[in-house]
């Protein structure tokens, strides 16, 4: 899976789900401070994580990332074949 597969796939999630603004959902767009990002948005996101990609986000890890580029690399170094 690429990161524009990965990409996709959250673009949607974020839009439909956390209802953030299409056009805020920029590569570098910082989690917390463009999309205002909460914990509860974090938590959301590592369970969509653990169901769309196969594997649980470690803890905090959604925390410390900065922008929606770093959320995509993150998901890209964690999937293994077996779940693609």
């Amino acid at each position: 899976m690429t990161v524009t597969d990965i990409r996709s796939l959250f673009h949607d999630f974020f839009v439909d789900r956390l209802e953030y603004a299409e056009a805020d959902l920029l590569p570098d767009a910082m989690l917390r401070a463009d999309l205002g990002m909460t914990s509860l948005d974090a938590l959301e996101t590592a369970l969509f994580i653990r169901r769309t990609f196969g594997f649980q986000p470690e803890r905090g890890a959604i925390k410390g990332l900065v922008t929606l580029d770093d959320l995509y690399h993150y998901v890209e170094q964690h999937i293994t074949p077996e779940n693609p």
